[in-house]
């Protein structure tokens, strides 16, 4: 691919190649996580988020401007965790800068990336430098800057992986809380690796077929058997098709996605869909294709068409591990979804008025298709989103635009203990959705929570020293202390979160922690804040050893 112009079949094998190297260093990438315990998931999520895009391309596809749309779709679908997101917005600018386009030259996919780099960071409220944003900006302009008529597609690419390189060893310079840690950025080093499978297909290195897709992907002729001629259609037809608008049928310039979207809508369920440049998205589930097919091609003409029986795919899904929700039986006004981890926890969401429970420990950070099938299983015209988890706030904000059935109110919790706070102040009887999010708001802005976990590396951060093995207690993105001792740490958490000027002081144990350490726990507690009451639940988390809200 030694050239000066790139088609779409060689897009997709960048792409391929991209996954390929991402794969191989995933673990690495998860290990380069600020904080000393095992929850880094960032290589995990890139490769979801990559994965998807690369599924969404068809093979055989040359225009580049369709497969560069279709790889945008596919990642913001499988868009896990916040690096994912982010390089899923990536790609939706690079889409755009090159959208109508059969091949593009160096220079026009240059500008494609620089869009690609204005797109991500437009997704973020707050961007901060010394991330995986500050390694694509400057890549970007590096190797937009080195452009001549000259350049070709690899010799671009080359410029792009050598300066984000340059900014991946010095992202700890320009990020206090990676200097703390010893660490390069996470997702900084997830695009590199990227970027090192795109050179290397543009170098005709070819990524062979060891690139296994998550299994859910994995396509196969389905089993006819499992729908006999006495068998009743009840869940419908998944229905997914590429729609080309034509100027001979509509306007394109005044197309709207919204008025779209909503017809949609009132002929199915489970609706989602994008428009990138002049190429609709659509993916629905129906009792009756034939009308959403015709209603669609009322606009333009079909670039692909996906038609699946779902009675067959349920029959298919039973006793295999797959994030499907069941949908609630009855419509009503409010609805919450909430992630959670942990059988205790995830009952304890439960009796809170959590409807949907996305299980963490199942299903890692969940993508924004699993969190939109999470939302349309709710069944409520107004669904209240709890990520508790800080790197899925902003793939919880995606899916809540991309749905349309329902209202979705993400409230951004932070945290477990946020999401039981959370979940503990829900009254929806007021019936007002406003007040319903404000009264929950304030519960969790009037309250404090941390964890104790135990250490994998040495470290220094914060200012507290950390060995292997320690137990270190957090909150939010700070280390707070460090003991040989589970309980000292449980106490130097409820110290730092100001538990002596509290009321109450409510601990879920962790999965390893037997009676004797809680009875330690428990003793330590109350002797050290005997103005707070004191409760304890049973959580079942892996990770932390300790959950901990002070309110």
């Amino acid at each position: 691919m030694n050239q000066r112009r790139i088609d779409g079949a060689a897009f997709r094998a960048m792409l391929a190649s991209g996954l390929k190297f991402l794969k191989a260093n995933a673990e690495e990438i998860n290990s380069l996580n600020v904080f000393p315990i095992p929850d880094g998931d960032t290589g995990d999520n890139m490769v979801s988020t990559l994965s998807g895009g690369l599924h969404a391309v068809a093979e055989g596809q040359n225009d580049i401007g369709v497969a560069a749309q279709a790889a945008a779709e596919g990642m913001l679908l499988g868009a896990r965790g916040n690096s994912g997101v982010i390089l899923s917005q990536m790609f939706a600018g690079i889409a755009g800068g090159l959208s109508g386009k059969e091949t593009a030259d160096v220079a026009e996919l240059s500008s494609a990336f620089v869009t690609g780099v204005q797109y991500a960071y437009s997704s973020l409220s707050q961007p901060v430098e010394g991330t995986m944003l500050t390694v694509m900006r400057r890549a970007a302009e590096y190797a937009g800057s080195r452009v001549t008529e000259q350049s070709t597609i690899s010799g671009y690419i080359s410029d792009y992986e050598e300066e984000a390189e340059r900014t991946l060893r010095q992202t700890p310079e320009l990020l206090d809380v990676l200097k703390q840690a010893g660490t390069v950025d996470s997702g900084g080093a997830g695009l590199l690796a990227v970027i090192r499978g795109f050179l290397s297909a543009a170098n005709g290195e070819e990524a062979h077929g060891d690139i296994a897709l998550p299994a859910k992907q994995v396509s196969g002729a389905p089993d006819i058997s499992l729908f006999t001629e006495d068998s009743v259609l009840t869940y419908g037809y998944c229905t997914e098709f590429l729609l080309r608008l034509t100027n001979a049928k509509t306007d394109i310039a005044a197309f709207s996605i919204e008025d779209f979207r909503a017809e949609i809508s009132r002929l199915g369920q489970s609706v989602v869909a994008f428009r990138q440049g002049t190429v609709v998205k659509v993916h629905v589930h129906v009792m009756e294709p034939w009308q959403v097919l015709k209603y669609a091609q009322s606009f333009g003409e079909f670039l692909t068409v996906k038609i699946e029986n779902m009675n067959i795919q349920h029959s298919e899904a039973e006793g295999k591990k797959q994030p499907v929700f069941s949908r609630r039986g009855a419509r009503k006004e409010f609805g919450v979804v909430a992630l959670c981890c942990g059988s205790g926890l995830c009952a304890a969401f439960k009796e809170l008025g959590a409807d949907i429970i996305i299980d963490e420990e199942k299903y890692g950070n969940p993508s924004v298709e699993l969190l939109i099938q999470a939302v349309e299983a709710a069944n409520a015209d107004t669904v209240f989103l709890l990520p508790n988890n800080s790197n899925v706030i902003i793939a919880a904000n995606e899916a809540a635009s991309a749905c349309k059935s329902c209202s979705v109110r993400v409230l951004p919790t932070h945290s477990l203990g946020e999401g039981y706070v959370a979940l503990s102040s829900l009254d929806c009887d007021s019936g007002d959705a406003d007040k319903i999010m404000s009264l929950m708001q304030e519960e969790v802005s009037s309250s404090v929570s941390g964890a104790v976990a135990r250490a994998v590396r040495n470290t220094e951060m914060c200012g507290v020293s950390v060995e292997e093995g320690d137990y270190i207690a957090m909150s939010g993105k700070k280390l707070l202390a460090a003991s040989k001792n589970r309980e000292e740490a449980a106490v130097a958490l409820a110290q730092s979160l100001g538990a002596g000027q509290r009321d109450f002081i409510i601990v879920f144990f962790g999965c390893d922690a037997d009676e004797d350490g809680r009875a330690r726990i428990r003793a330590a507690l109350s002797h050290n804040f005997p103005s707070a009451e004191y409760y304890e639940i049973d959580g079942g988390q892996k990770i932390y050893d300790v959950i901990m809200v002070v309110q």
